[in-house]
């Protein structure tokens, strides 16, 4: 079982940030998560929203800005005491990766994001064993997996209810869209409304991985151990932790 930090220690310390990132660090959980774009002059920078309107008070987009606009952005998305706080280049967050899994959301379905994102984990020397591609991105996952297939990319999902009152997608359609794309496995939405112990065995008995976020509560981490997810993504990632150890339930 795999603690991820969510944008880094989110809870303490502005999401995506190198402070976020640090603490995750320091609190050794077993790596962290971001999420990358490529700005119009061709950097890749760590930030969730596609402009940093929510994070930085400022809107601007990132596909449409050049770094030398963003760099001095104070992403501290209102936590204080973090007014040194900036969207960082993607490169400059793996000194505080260390011996951990790093979870990276390729946002944009463009292609080019995915070279960009290896070449700077090849350049820092990253152990591809260490890397973990996710996106919600069917294509990139797929484009990913075949121009790399040595290194894990799992499919984000998230549940929809369709018009019929039934919702998607069940472990069956999950199956095959995760088949069909070269995945290692998914990345689940936490939705207990249609996440079964049935649900987890059918997708885990397929050979795939099971990984689910975002997960903030005790109890709710406590029932997707039980169900046997191999990955658990939060924003206090230490913090459940620590506790499900207290509990003897943590791994």
């Amino acid at each position: 079982m795999l603690w991820i930090s969510h944008r880094g220690e989110s809870v303490d310390a502005p999401e995506n940030t190198l402070a976020a990132f640090k603490l995750s660090l320091e609190r050794n959980t077993d790596g962290m998560e971001c999420d990358v774009h490529l700005t119009a002059d061709g950097k890749l920078v760590v930030c969730h929203d596609f402009d940093t309107l929510r994070t930085c008070g400022v809107s601007m987009r990132i596909e449409e800005s050049n770094y030398s606009d963003l760099q001095n952005l104070v992403a501290n998305n209102k936590k204080i005491g973090f007014d040194d706080a900036r969207i960082p280049l993607f490169g400059e967050t793996i000194q505080y990766l260390g011996n951990r899994y790093y979870y990276i959301e390729i946002k944009e379905n463009n292609p080019a994001v995915i070279d960009a994102v290896v070449a700077e984990l090849n350049k820092a020397k990253v152990p591809q064993e260490q890397i973990v591609i996710i996106s919600f991105h069917a294509d990139i996952v797929k484009a990913f997996k075949q121009k790399y297939p040595e290194i894990k990319a799992l499919f984000l999902v998230m549940f929809k209810v369709n018009p019929n009152g039934t919702w998607s997608p069940t472990a069956k359609q999950l199956i095959e869209m995760l088949k069909d794309q070269g995945a290692d496995g998914v990345d689940i939405q936490c939705n207990l409304n249609f996440i079964t112990q049935q649900y987890v065995d059918e997708v885990k008995s397929a050979g795939f991985t099971f990984a689910a976020w975002t997960i903030d509560d005790t109890w709710l981490a406590r029932r997707f151990i039980e169900m046997g997810a191999d990955v658990i993504t939060s924003n206090r990632a230490a913090a459940i932790r620590d506790q499900l150890e207290v509990d003897g339930l943590s791994r």
